[in-house]
């Protein structure tokens, strides 16, 4: 049977023993029903995982005992840079970016995004990407759980100094070339980004070109926003992991 997996940030595990939230806690003894004793694992979203006994103090949860789990490696850096869209499709954008092995998710304003969040809204709406992309982590088996970017304006993003070193893609429906797998080199990592449902304007792809993006379609078909960005991200992974498979074995990953 899969033991039971709980988050736990890395400040609240020390000396082999890890202290539950409240919320984490109440879900551990109340809906769960798990007792002292038993076995479950935890994860600090940053790339550890550890199996660990129950035990109870006061009303909160305390895993002891606590043993290493082997480490995730650590593999290429794929961010992925969304529009905003509708709430709904945007959260499921982050569940699915999340199993899918991304390390980091930018949510981007664009100029046809058709979600304006209010500036005082915009703490809450953060924490609660957060809580999503952890719970999809816990789902998934993830030790790491992805870094959400609070919402960035489009032109921020594209000047990020820290991408300078990045394979930098875009994807734009009306692109005149696929996407081919050698246009992923062995830089610092793959940066992806995804349009809003209205599509990108022609000066934010000229804007991108300038930024040393490099512009591409995912074929034939208008996709929604969210399709497109799984998509993208499942085809660039599938590549990346096929690179560091042939890397390992010595053999062409194409033949």
């Amino acid at each position: 049977m899969t033991r039971r997996r709980f988050y736990v940030p890395r400040d609240s595990i020390k000396n082999g023993t890890a202290h539950l939230s409240p919320d984490q806690s109440h879900h551990l003894h109340d809906v769960l029903r798990i007792g002292a004793g038993e076995t479950v694992e935890i994860f600090d979203g940053e790339g550890t995982g550890y199996v660990g006994e129950v035990s109870f103090r006061d009303s909160v949860v305390v895993i002891h005992h606590l043993k290493q789990l082997l480490s995730e490696p650590p593999g290429v850096p794929l961010i992925l840079a969304a529009a905003l869209i509708k709430p709904a499709k945007f959260e499921w954008i982050l569940q699915k970016a999340t199993e899918l092995g991304v390390h980091e998710i930018i949510p981007v304003k664009t100029r046809r995004s058709e979600i304006k969040i209010p500036r005082d809204k915009v703490a809450s709406r953060h924490e609660r990407w957060n809580r999503i992309v952890r719970e999809a982590s816990k789902q998934c088996r993830r030790f790491s759980a992805p870094r959400v970017r609070p919402p960035l304006d489009y032109s921020d993003m594209l000047q990020y100094e820290e991408f300078s070193v990045y394979s930098k893609l875009l994807f734009y429906e009306n692109a005149d070339g696929l996407w081919r797998p050698e246009t992923v080199g062995a830089s610092g990592g793959v940066v992806l980004c995804i349009g809003p449902e209205g599509g990108w304007e022609d000066i934010e792809i000229e804007e991108a070109r300038r930024a040393g993006y490099r512009i591409f379609s995912l074929g034939p078909w208008i996709l929604r926003a969210e399709t497109a960005a799984v998509a993208a991200v499942s085809i660039v992974q599938y590549h990346i992991n096929l690179q560091r498979s042939a890397d390992s074995s010595g053999k062409n990953p194409l033949i």
